[in-house]
Formats: structure tokens, sequence, C-alpha cells
């Protein structure tokens, strides 16, 4: 296991610095430290030593291994699958922070699990994660291992170099910048997105939008809103690959009509992924528009935390909205999809071009250009 040998690298308490500066740690407070797989071990070290350093009264550390949950889910009664962990849901009421460490030593380790049981499963625990995103101060990361390095295709220290080039970032500097663009949509009503595939219009009108600089995921680095729920038409191409759901996503093809999926195919075809669509019936519409403004990540990985903040790129999210940038959807699921705006492709808010070939124009935005 590479991770652990590198658990001596200071990067990891520098990194755990930007986390519990993230989630203002301070005296007094109860904070639980979540870590899936155990490569993550020395991050959540380093996050144990940095919150009981800055005075956490309570500091709880948890592992889950993901074979364990494939198992569950793979051989789990209708009983099993829909029993509530009460337990969880009561300590994370107790929290005032959580974060998360995640590592994937086989990012596909869900593959061949029926997507309808996963999803059951999703909607019976959605209460907890509810409760983490909405009443606590949290941040996670996908810790980097020799799969992950395997699936973005880099070796495994060129991996672990790109993965803390990206997540530590100037945040500070980042949060100035972004706020233009908050303004900007702010005060945008139509937004339109042409590309590869992809001829796509929709409102942002009143809903409100949201700068991410170092604060929930690191690493971090994007600008959100979401479109006016019934206001989405056209077509869009994901290019960017992706996993999700324990199984990888190619060329994801969508067609609106009214804000609803009416249309959906991939290279794994359309019976699988519109299962992930039929999870309810908030699936099929979009809780999310962003633009991804981290100049750290120029490529995909497969892997959804970073890919969603490649600069220049956008992600349109069918599923649950966020509450404070909310357009009322509601829904189980929430995967956001990355379209890479390359050559010939632009965004557009009312009418004025802000973005071409995943680069800023608007003169306003373009000292965010790396």
């Amino acid at each position: 296991m590479y991770i652990i040998e590198t658990a001596s690298d200071p990067r990891w308490q520098k990194l755990a610095v930007v986390f519990c500066r993230a989630t203002q740690v301070k005296e007094g407070d109860k904070v639980l430290l979540n870590g899936i797989g155990y490569e993550a071990w020395p991050f959540i070290r380093a996050l144990h030593a940095e919150a009981l350093r800055l005075g956490a009264a309570a500091v709880d550390a948890k592992f889950h291994d993901p074979q364990m949950g494939r198992y569950f889910l793979e051989v789990a009664t209708d009983e099993q699958l829909a029993y509530f962990p009460q337990w969880d849901l009561d300590q994370m009421k107790k929290m005032d922070v959580f974060m998360a460490a995640r590592a994937r030593t086989n990012s596909l380790y869900l593959k061949g699990i029926p997507g309808d049981r996963i999803s059951q499963r999703q909607k019976v625990t959605e209460a907890i994660l509810n409760e983490r995103v909405n009443n606590s101060r949290w941040c996670i990361t996908y810790v980097p291992t020799d799969g992950d390095a395997a699936l973005a295709g880099m070796s495994t220290e060129e991996y672990l170099d790109f993965f803390f080039n990206a997540a530590i970032q100037n945040y500070a500097a980042m949060k100035e910048n972004q706020a233009v663009l908050v303004d900007l949509m702010n005060q945008t009503d139509q937004v339109k997105i042409i590309g590869s595939g992809t001829e796509l219009t929709f409102s942002i009108k009143g809903i409100g939008a949201v700068s991410c600089h170092g604060e929930k995921n690191i690493p971090d680095g994007e600008v959100y809103t979401a479109p006016v729920r019934d206001s989405v038409n056209g077509k869009i191409h994901y290019d960017a690959p992706t996993v999700y759901q324990g199984r990888e996503w190619t060329n994801v093809r969508l067609q609106f009509k009214d804000g609803k999926i009416v249309e959906a195919n991939c290279d794994q075809g359309a019976d699988e992924l519109n299962k992930v669509f039929d999870t309810d019936e908030g699936a099929r519409y979009v809780g999310e528009f962003a633009i991804g403004t981290n100049p750290g990540i120029t490529r995909p990985a497969k892997n959804i935390l970073f890919d969603e903040k490649i600069f220049g790129s956008i992600h349109f999210t069918p599923g649950r909205a966020y509450e404070d940038a909310d357009n009322g959807n509601t829904s189980a699921i929430h995967w956001d999809l990355v379209k890479l705006m390359g050559s010939g492709s632009a965004v557009y808010f009312d009418d004025r071009p802000i973005m071409t070939g995943g680069r800023f124009v608007y003169r306003p935005l373009t000292l965010m250009n790396p």
C-alpha cells in the first residue's frame, strides 16, 4: 500500500491544516473523522492531531472497509437493505465537525451490484447525509491510492503530486476572484451552453450562486447555482468519463424537455443509465449547474471530486439541489456529470460570451485564467 509508505510526507499535515481551517475547528468542538479504506489512515492521523492541537473536546475516528459495503449490498435481504441505522444519525446530530478521507483501492468495487439496490440503500440513509451536509461543518477528500493512479493513467508518485497540487491551493485568492463570477451569475437570467454534441438553454434567475473555495470538498474550486427546474431544454454530451455507483460511465448523453430528462444514453447502454434516473422523480431533473475553476486540475482523473473542479469545465447535475442554491428539486442522487469545454465550446450569460474553449473571455473574469 503505497499510501501507507508515505505516512511521513509533511504534505499530509499541511492538508490537515487546510481541512481544519475550512471547518473552523475550535476549542470545545466535537469532531467526527471518517476513513473509508485503510489507505486513508495517514491523513486521518494528521487530522486527529491537528483537531486536538486546536482544542477540540472530542475527536472520534471511524473506518469503513469498502469491500464489506459491497458484500452487504450483494447479500442483504430486503429487510436488511431497508434497515435504518438510527445510531449513525443520532451521532451525527451531536457532532460539530465532520471530516472524511476516502480511499478507492478499486473504484469499480461495486461493479455487478444491481443499480436499484444501490439506489434503494442511498434512499434509506439519505437522512444521515442530509444531517451532515446541512447541520455540520464538513470537509471531505479522496486520498490517492495505487488504484486511483492507474484509473487516471498516472504512476502512483505522479498521482500523489497531482493530488497535493490540486488540494493545497491559495483558497483565499480563489475566494476573492470567484466573487466576481458569483455576482455575474446572480445577475443572469438565461444561460446557453454550446459544444460537441451540446446545445442547452436554461434560466438561473433568482436561484443564487455559491462560491466553493476550500471550505467543503477538497480539492475545491467551483461556482455553482441551479437551473430553474422546468427551464432546461436541449441536449448535452458529457465527455469526461466518470465513476458512479461503482461503475464507469462514458459519453453520457442527455436530452431535456421542460427540465426533464426525456432521453438518456451512454456507451454502457440506455437501460443501465435509465435505472439511475428512475431512482425517484427528482433524478430526472437537474439540481446544480457549476463552472470548475481549480487551476491545478486540467484533466479528468475519473474521480468526481476532482473532475468537477477541472478549470474551464462545467458540470450539470441530475438530482438533488443544494439548500443554498435551491430550485426545489429533491432526490436521493446527485450525479456531477462533467463536460470539458474544449475547442468550439462556449458558455453565454444573457447572450454575452463568458467562456470559450475552456477559458474566461469576459474581461472581469480573465484574472482567473491560469
